[in-house]
């Protein structure tokens, strides 16, 4: 293969200057303009389709240099430039003698004008050079694609790249016509696989020598940093020559990092470079050109006379050195404006380095410094033959714009609000508790607030701080007749500051500030305290009349007690800074109702009766949160208010009944008093209004005998439980009479009650009959006061003692001595004259009349007087005697 390919090429590039070869059925110029096709790089993929790789040979190792032949390709012989070289389009498609070809792409800048060439393509092969995981050096290469396969990585399969070298021809006397003294070129390669066009700029990575060409030179070249070769891909290791084989040892070249290239070797298809490695202390190590990436600029075919211009515009021999010009423009970046230009020249081949200015040599219209930006700026290398512009940007150094302020509408520290406590029936089976309750805005105007507090504490009970309003519930006795300290205190301030952040920031200098935000400035705080401001104004007395029992004359006097249940007082520090807008002491009354049928005072004629007092009262209520007027609200325990009438005396019937067991000594009988009805009445003038009707138990009068005989009324009223029927408690009422009568006169009870048919008004039941017995303490033309107490009473769970008072003029019955309404007597009033009837008995029948009245007299007698069996006597003389009627 080698050998082959040197004999072609020294077939087709053998020539002796000055001399013509015989005509080429190959020719490099072209019909027309072709497609160019999409640029590639070393650096694309293998699988992007522009993936295009080349080598162009220096002339070692075997390799022909580039030569000026003169050839005929149809147009006359002529002087053609010839260099040689290879070219793929990596990972696209198997590579063969018919389905590729390479062009070279020559463009001038100066007058427009593009040409395409067409090289010859060669027998070289780069198969073995480009496979992956090489199995050997000579043999099949590993793991081949198949025929059909396009655009496929070589780590799945190998494409063959067979015939992939060229020799490229290019008309010297179409690029550079008699006449011109220089012209430059630049050149790109262009490859066609199977109809995938790629192309690249030609750039290489060495320098030829100059050829002479009519009165000047022709010369090749990729510039300055042509020998600058970039590592394309990871994985690469670093050979100590050409085609290594074995481990790498993990020694590998670093992607993307710049080598310098000293050596290259032309031995095979691939080029292979020795660059400089400063991992292995500058030593040379080797790498394929398959995966340098060639840092030059993009070859330059250049025809100069013996004199050429400089770029400063002098004119040197080609082998002088030129002089450029420098110009250097200090900028404002962000407003484009020129603060300064310097001019300055150097010598091509000179090495150079510009900084910029120092901050503070330029100032803009507000004397802000400028600081060059970006920092690090700097100009350095090696003069090459063109004008250098130098531009470095600068950028203002702004200080920080933000300030402190205030406004002229903040104020000092003010607020609004109110403190207060009220009693409130919070469980229906337990005492009421005080409700507490702070709530205070702020009213002042700053700028910030902070550290808001509430407050509210009775010493050794509790102590309750919060940012927003306080409502605790307490037990009453625990703070009972103790102080509430209240307080509402916070911090602001007037004052702030303007913040701002930097957004553009180099090196502790800031280019752009942006407003952030404004933020209070604490160290210029004040405080405000409710406390300081009105003294032993914030302590609220804690004084409910809870649990007290208040002394009245009668049930009309009660409404002279109000009972303490809640306090309030207001602030607003806009208004009057040392006294409260609003102080007020709320209160629940109870008063007796005009409609009440039971009387305070009740002066009789007779022993008769008297209404059960209270009767019906009327109970209102205001309180400081208005919570009188919920639907929910309750001032009463569950069971409700209750109490007991303490009579002086009673009939003998009842006193076993109603012995006093309370706790109170006002009398040696009690009777019981329940609230039997509560009536809401609404709201009047802010209060809520209701109505208490109370009732006692009943009792019932015999019609005849006066007996008296309770039900137990008030006892269904306290435990909730419905009035038993009408036929019940007739049952009840007349099975307990019999009983009690028996016992206490020892005769069967043969009378009947008043009003025990009449639905069972309380108007008629809820009676106090005064006792009838002669050995009672009450006398007539008296006064005598029974006691009324009354328990659990509103949300203080109070307590009233008061009186009634009754007297009567006359005994209801006794003797005609006692002037009584009713006279019961044995002996006539009046003498009788004469007997009108007579009855004649015998000694026997004289016997059992004896017997039957000394029976009736030793009979028990009802209030001492009156005999307990009506008619007893009566049927027993019928029997013994005949009456005659």
């Amino acid at each position: 293969m080698i050998f082959s390919f040197s004999f072609l090429c020294f077939f087709a590039l053998m020539s002796i200057a000055g001399l013509t070869t015989q005509a080429y059925a190959y020719s490099p110029h072209l019909p027309g303009p072709i497609d160019p096709g999409i640029k590639g790089s070393k650096e694309d993929g293998w699988v992007s389709g522009r993936k295009i790789v080349y080598d162009i040979y220096s002339g070692v190792d075997g390799k022909p240099k580039w030569q000026i032949a003169n050839r005929d390709y149809g147009y006359g012989s002529q002087p053609y430039l010839e260099f040689t070289g290879w070219s793929a389009l990596l990972g696209w498609h198997h590579h063969n003698a018919d389905n590729q070809k390479t062009y070279i792409w020559a463009s001038n800048k100066n007058n427009g004008k593009s040409y395409m060439y067409l090289a010859e393509m060669n027998g070289l092969s780069a198969s073995k050079d480009l496979e992956y995981n090489r199995q050997s050096p000579t043999g099949p290469i590993y793991k081949p694609c198949s025929e059909g396969t396009y655009n496929t990585s070589n780590e799945i399969c190998n494409m063959y790249y067979d015939h992939v070298g060229f020799v490229a021809h290019i008309p010297l006397k179409e690029l550079f016509p008699d006449g011109i003294s220089e012209d430059v070129w630049e050149l790109k390669i262009i490859k066609n696989v199977d109809g995938r066009v790629v192309w690249d700029d030609l750039k290489l990575p060495f320098h030829f020598d100059a050829l002479p060409f009519g009165s000047g030179e022709i010369d090749l070249d990729s510039g300055l940093n042509a020998e600058s070769l970039r590592m394309a891909d990871p994985g690469v290791v670093r050979r100590n020559y050409p085609r290594e084989g074995g481990w790498s040892g993990g020694k590998y070249f670093i992607p993307g990092k710049t080598y310098q290239r000293v050596l290259q070797n032309e031995e095979n298809t691939v080029v292979w470079y020795g660059v400089i490695s400063p991992h292995d202390g500058n030593e040379t190590r080797w790498a394929s050109g398959a995966y340098w990436i060639f840092d030059g600029k993009p070859a330059r075919l250049t025809y100069r006379q013996n004199n050429k211009t400089c770029p400063d515009g002098s004119v040197v021999g080609v082998n002088e050195r030129c002089i450029i010009n420098v110009n250097i423009q200090h900028v404002d970046a962000n407003t484009k404006k020129i603060l300064r230009e310097d001019q300055k020249k150097l010598n091509v081949g000179d090495s150079y380095q510009f900084k910029p200015e120092q901050k503070g040599v330029f100032t803009d219209s507000e004397g802000n410094p400028y600081v060059a930006s970006p920092s690090g700026q700097m100009y350095e290398g090696t003069a090459a033959e063109n004008n250098l512009s130098l531009k470095f940007t600068y950028k203002s150094s702004l200080p920080d714009p933000g300030k402190p302020g205030t406004d002229e509408g903040f104020t000092d520290g003010m607020a609004k609000g109110q403190f207060l406590w009220e009693l409130r029936r919070v469980d229906p089976l337990k005492p009421s508790q005080v409700y507490i309750e702070s709530d205070f805005s702020i009213t002042g105007k700053h700028f910030e607030v902070r550290n808001i507090s509430h407050q509210a504490n009775v010493s050794g009970v509790f102590s309750e701080q919060d940012e927003g309003a306080i409502s605790l519930l307490a037990d009453t006795s625990s703070i009972q007749n103790r102080d509430i300290s209240f307080n509402f205190s916070y911090e602001y301030t007037n004052y702030y500051n303007e913040n701002y952040i930097c957004t553009d920031e180099q090196d502790g200098e800031c280019f752009e500030w942006v407003y952030k935000d404004t933020t209070p400035d604490w160290t210029k705080a004040e405080r405000f305290d409710l406390s300081t401001l009105y003294g032993s104004e914030v302590n609220l007395l804690v004084d409910p009349s809870f649990g007290k029992m208040f002394q009245a004359t009668n049930t009309s006097s009660l409404q002279t007690q109000q009972l303490t249940v809640g306090k309030k007082r207001m602030f607003d520090v806009s208004q009057n800074n040392t006294k409260p807008i609003f102080n007020k002491t709320y209160y629940e009354v109870f008063k007796q109702s005009a409609s009440s049928e039971a009387k305070d005072s009740n002066p009789l004629a007779t022993q008769s009766w008297i209404d059960l007092s209270p009767g019906t009262l009327e109970y209102q209520v205001e309180l400081p949160t208005d919570s009188q007027t919920s639907s929910s609200f309750a001032f009463l325990r569950k069971h409700g208010a209750a109490g007991h009438y303490y009579p002086l005396d009673v009939d003998k019937s009842l006193k076993s009944i109603y012995s006093n067991k309370t706790p109170y000594a006002y009398s040696r009988y009690a009777f019981p008093l329940e609230l039997e009805s509560l009536t809401d009445q609404g709201i009047q003038n802010g209060k809520r209004q209701y109505r208490l009707d109370w009732t006692s138990d009943y009792f019932f009068l015999a019609e005849h005998t006066g007996f008296i005989e309770p039900f137990p009324y008030t006892k269904y009223v306290s435990e909730g439980k419905s009035l038993p029927a009408a036929s019940d408690i007739k049952q009840y009422v007349e099975s307990e009479a019999q009983k009690r009568y028996q016992e206490q006169t020892g005769q069967v009870f043969k009378d009947s009650f008043l009003h025990l048919d009449d639905d069972f008004k309380s108007k008629y039941l809820n009676r106090y009959y005064l006792p009838i017995e002669s050995d009672s303490v009450l006398k007539p033309k008296q006064q005598y006061e029974n006691k009324i107490l009354l328990s659990d009473m509103g949300l203080n769970d109070a307590s009233f003692v008061f009186g009634q008072t009754f007297s009567f003029d006359r005994y209801l019955v006794g003797s005609v001595l006692d002037d009584a309404f009713v006279v019961e007597q044995h002996d006539p009033t009046v003498p009788i004259s004469s007997y009108p009837y007579e009855i004649s008995i015998n000694k026997e029948q004289q016997k059992a009349v004896n017997e039957a009245t000394k029976k009736q007299l030793t009979h028990n007698k009802l209030f001492g007087f009156r005999k307990t069996d009506r008619t007893g006597l009566y049927d027993q003389l019928k029997d013994i005697i005949n009456l005659g009627f």
